[in-house]
């Protein structure tokens, strides 16, 4: 069973850091591998300083503006994720990672489900989301939860040198409760 905790970065920031950490450095190790290209944070920071520093600027939510979820399984951390607002009545979901031995247990749909039923929650009519190009299983997710391909956002914080790979999408909260990801 998963348990969905409600983050406080004051109470959960090091665990925060880690799933944050390792969230970024496996686009970065897929990135290289894949394209070859350098996505070294800027400013000569590691990945690691980048994820504790990006933290209070892309985690640190509190309803109604936001919300981010640690998920706990088996006594472990085992993901995250999180939606955010981004303008009046439109929400970004955010940092949404699992662990890769916890992948393909529905624990993805799951958070993703719960995520967007907090955007209508807080008022969200519409939500963003950014994706790789090679998170090939997590598009198909936001797909069968009725996320249809845009343009990029402004608020996107993914870097412009690598935007060409990468996806943005969306979702209309004022229709259908999400897709086939509902149980």
């Amino acid at each position: 069973m998963v348990e969905f905790i409600e983050a406080d970065l004051h109470l959960h920031r090091d665990a925060l850091v880690d799933l944050n950490h390792e969230y970024l450095a496996w686009i970065r190790e897929q990135i290289e591998k894949r394209y070859g290209i350098d996505v070294s944070p800027p400013g000569g920071e590691t990945v690691e300083e980048y994820a504790e520093k990006s933290i209070d600027d892309v985690l640190d939510l509190i309803p109604p503006e936001g919300i981010c979820y640690l998920l706990k399984a088996e006594g472990d951390y085992v993901g995250m994720g999180a939606i955010r607002e981004v303008r009046s009545g439109v929400g970004e979901i955010k940092r949404m990672y699992i662990k890769p031995g916890y992948r393909g247990r529905g624990i993805g749909s799951g958070l993703l489900r719960r995520l967007l039923g907090k955007g209508r929650e807080f008022g969200f009519t519409r939500v963003f989301l950014e994706t790789g190009k090679f998170m090939a299983t997590a598009q198909n997710l936001y797909r069968s939860a009725g996320f249809v391909e845009r343009e990029e956002y402004d608020e996107t914080e993914v870097p412009p040198e690598i935007r060409h790979i990468w996806i943005f999408m969306e979702k209309d909260l004022r229709g259908s409760q999400g897709g086939s990801t509902n149980p």
